[in-house]
């Protein structure tokens, strides 16, 4: 009986993870040798088992905020009594409704860590059977989303070009976040970066990948990491630590052991893993389906928000798998109670068209739209691999392969991202901190990108919305407002949108005005890759 129960205790701790995998997680470890101790000390069941007795719970995996209470049901598969008991400051009791089912009320302790509850079950002849509820923390969605849409510039400068007037044109620009790639060292003499940063009140995510990709596997890397990270807090701009960019799933225990011993030394300053798009196979993943993909890595590290990459305008046309990335992070997000952060092209790459104020602003307010609250520019600086992109600083191949190598300068498309940020600023009371209630499409390829917007999804404030073209219908809530954000999902010619009104609202256009609209039908033109905001009470 004792090794049935250890073994079973170990299966629910790694998941199918080998024993490498699963001691990453030190602090469920921690709570699989309490548990141990005390199934050892059980004396062994005089009565007897029966395999046709089992307990079942209404979900594999649960989730609750630290402080926070959940409750899971039950279900025996025959009459019978149960007992539960939690460790590590959890709580735990059982609310029967017969004699085969009830529920199970948990509450965590604040702060907590990843608990386990014991289930025992007893039939009425004796019949014994044992479980364990696994259950993660999530952080309470608004203590992690900052009060205005952060703007991330990612891969930043150069030591030479880490100089007053290009940190100035950051701030102008109005980018609130900027990459400095910590793991260059002695190359990149981060220090600079980040002290230049908080002159110019610029946030920065220190990339530490390096060793926190090795975490647990390398004494050196460990120390390694856990040096900079010290070292890093005595910088005010630091913000938080970047562990990995599109990573594979086999490294994620070592990844989630990297973030838990980052926690401990900086309380307070998030872990950034940048994961892969639904463009990416299998393989690529290591995961069958892309929920699958994200889920897991939000479940085994424990994010605190959740960060894609993902580039979808070809001079082919526009990836339909964007709206597929779109839709499985908006699902997760909301599921483990967290923010995401998303990407926007801003610079010439492999067969993508050149980043203009329209591909811009398609990509950014289709995100805000979802609900993103950080855009990231990719890439801000470009490289040997990137072509135009802001501010050129190295040599790049032409798309007709031709190699130019021209003198670092400012390029028309960091007026592009200055302008889209100014007018993103002017509308974040929106979408900053908001609550993204549903996403729906209109015309054609609805049906590959998400779910077709019907009369039954409008709020009685509106009684009907029409497209001359395809459109992303959002429905946000934020302070006390509702907000309904119709967005032309193309960059190459404008829309025209038909709304019914039934009463008075307002729509707010780039520059923050809020003009007051009557009951009735009114028709916009929606410039385009822009968005219509429409606002009542």
């Amino acid at each position: 009986m004792k090794k049935l129960l250890i073994l079973s205790l170990a299966l629910a701790l790694c998941c199918s993870c080998d024993k490498e995998q699963k001691d990453q997680l030190a602090q469920l470890l921690e709570q699989k040798s309490e548990l141990e101790n005390k199934v050892s000390e059980l004396p062994e069941q005089q009565s007897a088992e029966s395999s046709d007795f089992s307990i079942q719970f209404d979900n594999e995996y649960f989730w609750a905020d630290a402080g926070g209470s959940l409750a899971v049901n039950y279900q025996l598969s025959q009459p019978g009594s149960i007992e539960v008991n939690a460790v590590n400051g959890w709580n735990a009791s059982v609310i029967k409704k017969d004699d085969e089912s009830g529920i199970i009320e948990i509450t965590a302790p604040d702060p907590a860590s990843p608990g386990i509850i014991t289930v025992k079950a007893t039939g009425a002849k004796g019949e014994a059977a044992e479980s364990f509820l696994q259950v993660f923390v999530r952080k309470p969605y608004n203590q992690v989303k900052s009060p205005q849409i952060e703007v991330h510039a990612y891969y930043g400068f150069s030591d030479e070009q880490a100089t007053p007037e290009n940190f100035q044109r950051l701030v102008d620009a109005g980018v609130t976040m900027l990459t400095v790639e910590g793991d260059w060292e002695p190359w990149l003499d981060w220090r600079k970066h980040c002290r230049l940063a908080e002159e110019y009140g610029i946030k920065v995510v220190l990339f530490i990948s390096g060793s926190a990709g090795n975490y647990s596997s390398d004494p050196e890397n460990d120390k390694s990491l856990e040096n900079k990270v010290r070292e890093a807090m005595t910088y005010p701009a630091v913000c938080a630590f970047q562990i990995a960019d599109e990573p594979h799933t086999d490294i994620a225990y070592r990844l989630a052991a990297a973030r838990q011993r980052i926690e401990e030394l900086a309380p307070g300053y998030p872990v950034y893993i940048n994961l892969h798009p639904s463009s990416v196979s299998q393989a690529g993943m290591g995961a069958t389906t892309y929920e699958e993909y994200v889920n897991y890595f939000a479940r085994v590290c424990n994010l605190t928000f959740i960060t894609f990459d993902q580039y979808p305008i070809y001079q082919s046309g526009i990836e339909d798998c964007w709206y597929n990335s779109l839709n499985v992070v908006y699902d997760v997000c909301h599921r483990y109670g967290i923010p995401f952060w998303a990407f926007i092209q801003s610079c010439r790459e492999g067969g993508r068209v050149d980043p203009t104020l329209e591909t811009l602003r398609l990509q950014g307010n289709i995100n805000l739209a979802y609900g993103a609250q950080c855009n990231q520019y990719f890439v801000w600086v470009n490289t040997s691999g990137t072509g135009y992109a802001p501010f050129v600083a190295n040599g790049y191949r032409q798309p007709d392969g031709s190699w130019v190598n021209p003198e670092p300068h400012y390029t028309q498309a960091y007026y592009d991202c200055k302008e889209y940020d100014r007018e993103l600023h002017n509308r974040e009371f929106v979408f900053a901190q908001s609550n993204v209630h549903k996403v729906r499409h209109l015309g054609a390829n609805y049906y590959l990108h998400g779910t077709c917007l019907t009369r039954d999804d409008l709020p009685d404030a509106i009684g009907d919305i029409s497209a001359g073209g395809s459109a992303l219908v959002s429905f946000v809530g934020n302070s006390g407002n509702e907000y309904v954000v119709i967005c032309n999902k193309t960059y190459l010619e404008k829309l025209p949108v038909e709304v019914e009104f039934t009463r008075e609202v307002y729509t707010i256009d780039r520059e923050g005005t809020f003009t007051e609209q009557q009951p009735g039908k009114t028709t916009f033109t929606i410039d385009e890759g822009d968005m219509l905001v429409i606002k009542w009470q």
